[in-house]
């Protein structure tokens, strides 16, 4: 069973209301015309706009979408949510606090549901918080500063986000993998997604040009840019 995790360094305002080429490249990767896909917003608080605008989005392009929400009514019971996880060809988690949605998928038991998921050969994706979540560690600031959280450890190393478009997110990530010494380290632009095939690095994919995947080594210790054709 092949096991499929693609990650996002970030989104505009337009990306989220519009089908991207990484959107695309998500889709098709379920190899179905019309694929479920399970939302999960938990990150950013189950926001009700980024529910409808992503639901909008992927329904635009024949996916059938389901929500799991924790914040709003009506709030799932295990059989409900066990049942979603079971439907969906894809599951998206989108971005916000890390930490905080860490901490609410254990209480519900999402995690292990989500590991099951994986296990079983579905398509698991997200952006930012969603995307690092995946990783031994993940760069966030969902502490209120940089700094490398524990993810759930489904990918080996480390992942940054937004690594071009925030201000401080290259430089302390680059310390914090070169002093913990951090193997395999990725960093991501906004605009930019790394599909992970049984946990080895197999796609880069771009909505444009301007944006770029990186790779840190112990023999490099500075980004160096991927090819947007890499497969490995």
């Amino acid at each position: 069973m092949t096991q499929h995790i693609i990650v996002i360094g970030g989104e505009s305002a337009e990306d989220m209301t519009r089908m991207t080429r990484i959107d695309e490249y998500i889709v098709a990767s379920s190899g179905k015309t019309h694929p479920n896909v399970l939302y999960i917003s938990t990150a950013n608080g189950d926001d009700r706009v980024k529910i409808r605008d992503f639901t909008a989005k992927y329904e635009s392009a024949g996916c059938t979408v389901s929500n799991l929400t924790v914040f709003i009514p009506p709030f799932p019971d295990a059989g409900h949510v066990s049942s979603l996880f079971e439907q969906a060809d894809i599951i998206y988690v989108a971005g916000g606090n890390t930490r905080a949605m860490l901490a609410v998928w254990r209480e519900f038991g999402v995690t292990a549901l989500l590991k099951n998921a994986w296990e079983n050969g579905k398509i698991l994706s997200g952006v930012s918080a969603g995307a690092i979540c995946w990783f031994d560690y993940g760069h966030s600031d969902s502490g209120g500063r940089f700094a490398l959280v524990d993810g759930m450890g489904l990918l080996p190393g480390a992942l940054c986000p937004h690594f071009s478009s925030e201000a401080g997110r290259q430089a302390s990530f680059v310390e914090l993998v070169q002093h913990e010494r951090i193997q395999p380290a990725y960093a991501l632009d906004d605009g930019v997604a790394l599909h992970f095939k049984n946990g080895k690095c197999h796609q880069v994919i771009q909505n444009s040009a301007a944006g770029l995947a990186y790779e840190m080594t112990t023999q490099a210790p500075y980004p160096i840019p991927l090819s947007h054709r890499s497969e490995r």
